[in-house]
């Protein structure tokens, strides 16, 4: 775990060899979503796990996704927040904000 850019709104990315970005998951995700589409440049602001990943995005050309379907018990909870919609969800609308805001092609595989 990295534990040397904390950001109090997001949970620390961790380190993999061989692996680009390793994060969260929904938490991040929904932050990710909510940072494309308000339009944030990916070069202001306080470098995290979120900017991270948006950065990774926008530079590429095609974004794929491989998304697990295995439902987090944790995130059942009627007081979890809103924002912590389904992971299905948050990665489409990503992929949607990606192929209409940002022009990237996006390809989705739920498994």
């Amino acid at each position: 775990m990295s534990l040397d850019r904390l950001d109090p709104e997001i949970p620390p990315s961790s380190e993999m060899e061989g692996v680009d970005l390793v994060t969260e998951g929904t938490v991040t995700l929904a932050k990710v979503a909510e940072m494309l589409e308000h339009g944030v440049a990916k070069t202001t602001g306080r470098k995290n796990p979120v900017r991270d990943l948006v950065t990774l995005m926008l530079e590429s050309d095609i974004v794929e996704f491989v998304v697990g379907t295995r439902i987090n018990e944790a995130h059942q909870d009627p007081n979890v927040p809103v924002e912590l919609d389904l992971r299905r969800n948050i990665i489409r609308k990503i992929a949607s904000l990606l192929e209409t805001k940002y022009l990237k092609k996006s390809q989705l595989q739920f498994i």
